[in-house]
């Protein structure tokens, strides 16, 4: 049995700290669908440093530009949604992610960006929600996993929080 000090330290600072280094250095694996699917979601973050001199804001005008010459893309969307998510801009981007799961209503990374923005503004039941069945269609689960630990950790759920966050580290060691 993990004492209650263990908890907070392990959902405190070790687990987010190890899954900050699983998706820093994350590699996707799978079949050319979730590679593909992958690198998409790779695109959809914004580059390091460029939330330096509005470099963000350029990123988001080049995704609604994509999206103005072709809006039947739904990882057009993502990317947008990600982009709005990381300005801060969590009404836009819901409706981002929203559009794109219009587009694919099997879009992992539409209902993960979905449920992020659902727990940043409280709602943690959708978030939750949201993150699991999420969870049912990411051939890529790591992030969905830490998410989902980040929601139940609100919830105040310590061993569902834990069992999250230890799922997402045995994914990622199996190259998931």
């Amino acid at each position: 049995m993990i004492s209650l000090a263990d908890r907070k330290y392990l959902i405190t600072i070790f687990i987010p700290a190890l899954f900050a280094s699983v998706l820093l250095f994350h590699s996707p694996a799978g079949g050319d669908e979730s590679v593909k699917e992958a690198k998409e979601v790779k695109a959809a973050q914004p580059a390091p440093g460029s939330e330096i001199a509005g470099k963000i804001d350029e990123e988001i005008a080049a995704a609604r530009a994509r999206i103005t010459a072709d809006p039947s893309q739904a990882t057009a969307h993502v990317r947008l949604g990600y982009l709005l998510l990381k300005k801060g801009s969590l009404d836009e981007a819901m409706l981002s992610f929203d559009d794109a799961l219009k587009l694919n209503p099997h879009s992992y990374d539409a209902k993960t960006g979905k449920g992020v923005i659902l727990a940043r503004k409280g709602n943690l039941q959708d978030a939750e929600e949201a993150l699991k069945d999420a969870l049912l269609l990411n051939p890529n689960p790591v992030r969905t996993h830490y998410e989902l630990g980040l929601v139940y950790e609100k919830l105040g759920d310590t061993e569902k929080a834990v069992a999250e966050f230890k799922e997402g580290i045995k994914k990622h060691e199996q190259g998931r």
